[in-house]
Order: structure tokens, then sequence, then C-alpha cells
């Protein structure tokens, strides 16, 4: 077998992890033809070929130089292999596709998992962070196989062989300028076989530790921010229990429903629903103190409950999904169904202190309806406390996701088109006079949210620009 592998390798941080890696692919029993894509010249040694220039004059786009080279030599391998510098793909990884491939048919592609590795041998998974998470009802048995999708595309690599490469070049999404949306450059280049090319893209749950590879610079442990206020990978114990849940979707002992779909064609992720984030303290904060009896809907990993628990209060969650509140139930939390009418149903009879509503309503065509029902199960002295992410016009068109998200349409958008309400304080406020709500308080949380302007110059503008989210707090009209 003749593999062509192509690796990524800008500048020099990674060079020590670039050559364990080129160590690898020459131990291996094929024939493996080794480039590697620089934007200088470097000396890996007389049989490794490096291939300097970038496609455009963006630093970032050099990953895309790998996409020509595979097109022209596509008659001369057997294999196609892209990766960064510090992905370490072993043997076992390849002949592990190549008998998935054969087996799942021509339509999955079997995506490979990054994992980084603490002091004890524990594995962290980086693809679990921010709004990226499993799809419940994509659980499927094929043979000796169980796999499932994933909503992270990005591995940081791919492998193709020559008939999945045809196929890749066949749908028009794999010669592309090098381009940006939802993934960065960098990652783009690696997830176009996966997204726009006519695959879909499965992890093999039954085999998934041969479909693990090490991110070698360990660089994301115990960190946060990915996206703001959320964890950086999954700890390996989380992800057993996440594809525990799995597998009791696939034997219907688990709902295979969401709360709603996050799953948008908008090239930001910013606006996304997190099914990481860290314990929201700026809604907790506003909880009041009497509260006793908590309902929290669009519960995700359920870090926020879990305080609340843990400072005396009953926890009720309606959860993203099942999936995900596995994770919320091994915390203790009293879990219902992930979906509306059901939940609203479980709940006849019951009252609560507080409701939070956590970066939800921009997800939900039907927000006053929601709102209204959940209204009906406040106490008298009982509080709706929520966040919406401030997507006025003005932070959209000038703010730091204009830069991420140029389209008009994402500009300028109703839920129907772009499956978003572009939320903002007066169409919250309206929402909540319309589900029989008071407003008691609204206001913005506002930080500087713009990287290239100084936190001085950031503190002297406007609020409604600045700031990320909107919380508020309110409760039953008090005309009813």
């Amino acid at each position: 077998m003749r593999i062509l592998v192509a690796i990524t390798n800008y500048g020099t941080k990674n060079i020590e992890y670039a050559k364990r890696i080129i160590q690898e692919y020459r131990s291996m029993p094929f024939k493996v033809d080794i480039f590697v894509l620089s934007e200088a010249p470097k000396d890996y040694g007389s049989d490794i070929s490096v291939l300097v220039g970038l496609p455009t004059k963006d630093p970032w786009s050099l990953p895309f130089g790998h996409k020509r080279l595979f097109a022209e030599n596509i008659e001369s391998y057997d294999l196609f292999i892209y990766t960064e510098d510090d992905m370490l793909i072993r043997k076992d990884n390849i002949l592990a596709f190549l008998k998935a491939s054969e087996t799942i048919g021509s339509n999955f592609l079997p995506g490979f998992v990054q994992y980084e590795l603490y002091p004890n041998g524990k594995k962290s998974y980086l693809q679990a962070h921010g709004p990226f998470h499993w799809i419940p009802d994509s659980v499927k048995r094929f043979g000796e196989y169980t796999f499932a999708e994933f909503s992270n595309a990005h591995s940081a690599c791919y492998i193709l062989t020559q008939a999945q490469l045809r196929k890749a070049l066949a749908s028009g999404g794999f010669l592309v300028a090098p381009h940006s949306g939802r993934y960065d450059l960098l990652c783009s280049a690696s997830t176009d076989p996966y997204i726009q090319c006519g695959f879909t893209r499965v992890i093999c749950l039954s085999h998934l530790q041969e479909f693990e590879l090490h991110h070698l610079p360990n660089a994301y442990l115990n960190r946060t921010g990915l996206i703001s206020n959320n964890s950086a990978g999954l700890h390996e114990d989380g992800y057993k229990l996440q594809i525990a849940a799995l597998l009791e979707i696939l034997d219907q002992k688990r709902s295979h429903e969401e709360l709603f779909t996050t799953q948008k064609p908008l090239a930001t992720l910013a606006w996304d629903k997190s099914y990481y984030e860290l314990c929201r303290n700026d809604i907790v904060r506003l909880i009041p103190s009497y509260a006793k009896e908590i309902l929290s809907v669009g519960v995700s990993w359920g870090a926020t409950e879990s305080y609340l628990l843990e400072n005396d209060k009953r926890v009720v969650a309606i959860p993203l999904d099942s999936v995900i509140g596995r994770l919320a139930e091994e915390r203790g939390i009293r879990v219902l169904p992930p979906d509306f009418g059901q939940a609203f149903e479980l709940l006849i009879g019951s009252r609560f202190d507080a409701i939070v509503v956590s970066d939800v309503l921009q997800h939900i065509p039907n927000p006053v309806e929601i709102l209204e029902k959940l209204g009906s199960l406040l106490r008298a002295h009982g509080v709706i406390v929520g966040s919406i992410p401030n997507l006025n016009f003005s932070r959209r068109l000038c703010g730091r996701l204009r830069a991420k998200s140029n389209r008009w349409a994402e500009l300028r958008g109703e839920f129907n088109n772009i499956g978003l309400n572009l939320t903002n304080s007066l169409m919250l406020k309206r929402w909540l006079k319309a589900s029989n709500l008071y407003p008691l308080e609204v206001r913005y949380e506002a930080y500087n949210s713009f990287p290239l302007i100084p936190k001085f110059v950031a503190s002297h503008l406007s609020e409604k620009l600045v700031a990320s989210n909107i919380v508020f707090v309110a409760n039953r009209r008090h005309d009813e």
C-alpha cells in the first residue's frame, strides 16, 4: 500500500512534534511518501519533501496547499493522509480506518477523535467543547460497528482512500479556495472532506480506541476559553457516560430528541448555546435567596445546576438532549425528557421559586409560547432568570463577531431563514410582555469583547456595542 502524507508545519514551535510524527510514519510497514507544507525551507531529512509557499497572503491558508497535492497524485497512491504537525496517527489507526470504511458503506467516512493525556494517564477529549455535541438520533449499528455523529468535524487531520478522494473531488467541495466559516482557515482545511464533499462523518463507538489520536502538546488540559465561559475538553469519565447514553438510545432506553437544534449554517459559533458552559455566576447572583425550588431550562452538562444543588436548592432540569443530560444526572440533578411538550406534561401541578433560562430563547421559534408556559409554573413570588446573547444590529455590524460573520443573512435575518432569533433587549421586553411577564431587570453584561481594542477604550463605548450578553429577571405581571 502506497500512502501520501501531507503535514502542515508553520514556524518552529512544533518542530519537535513534527519530527515525532514523521518518525512514526517512517516506522510503518507501508510505502509512505511524506510532504511537509511550510512557509520557509526546513530540513527534516533527505526522504522528506518540503513544499514552501502559501496559497494566499494569509499565513493561516498554508494547510490548503495539500489539496492540490492530493489531486495531482491521485493515481499514484492508495491512501491520502492530511494532518497538522502535532497529531500522532499510528499504523493501527490506519488499519482501523480501512476496515471500517469497507464495512459501513461509501456514504460514511470514519472520523477521528483528539485526546490529551493528564499526568495520571487519563484522557481529555478536545472536540467536546462549546456548542459541539453528539447528535442523539444518529447512533446506528452496521455489522460489527456502532457509530454516531459528533457535531464537531474538526480533528486536525483526515484519511481518504483513493476512491474516497475521487468522490470528494467529484463533489466540487474539495478543490476550493482557502476559506473560513464556522471553522477558521486552519480547521476548514481538514474539515472540508467531512462537511462539503458528500460524506457523513461518523465516530465508531464500538471501536473507539482505534480512532483516538493523541494531540502531542497536551496544551488544553485544565483550560477554559476555546469559546467564552466553557470548558476546553471533556474528561474521559464524562465521555464514557455520553457513549453509554448513546448506546441506551440505540436500545430505545433513552430519548433521542433534542430540545432545539443548534446546528445552523452560520459562520460563527459564538451565538450558539454551549454544551459545556461553566457555572453561570451572572445568572446565579440574580436568583433570590429565598428560592428553594428551581427549574432550569436548556441544561447542558449541569455546572450551574450542580452549584445550586450544593447551595441547598432543589433543581429540576430540562436538558438540551439526553446525552449531555446524562452528565447532569451524574451530578445528582433530576432530569426530564429533552422535549418541551413531555416536560411540561410531567410538570403539571409543580410550582417553582425560580426558573433559569440560560441562552435558550435565541434558539426556539416560539419564545413567547414557552415563556408563557414557564410563567404558569411560577409561585406567586417566583421569578424567571435568564440570559440571551446581545445580537443587536450595531454589535453584529461593528463588534468582533462582524469579522467572523460577513454574510448579510447573518446580520439581518428571520428565524425561519437562519434558525436563530437575533436577540436584543427590545425583543426580549416584547416577548416578556406578550408572555404576561413583567421585567424586573434587563441589563447588559458588559466587558471588553473587542480583542483589538484596549480595555480603557472599550470602557467608553456603549454597552450595546461591547456587551456579549443580556441578563434579565422577570415575574408574573401584577395585574393578573
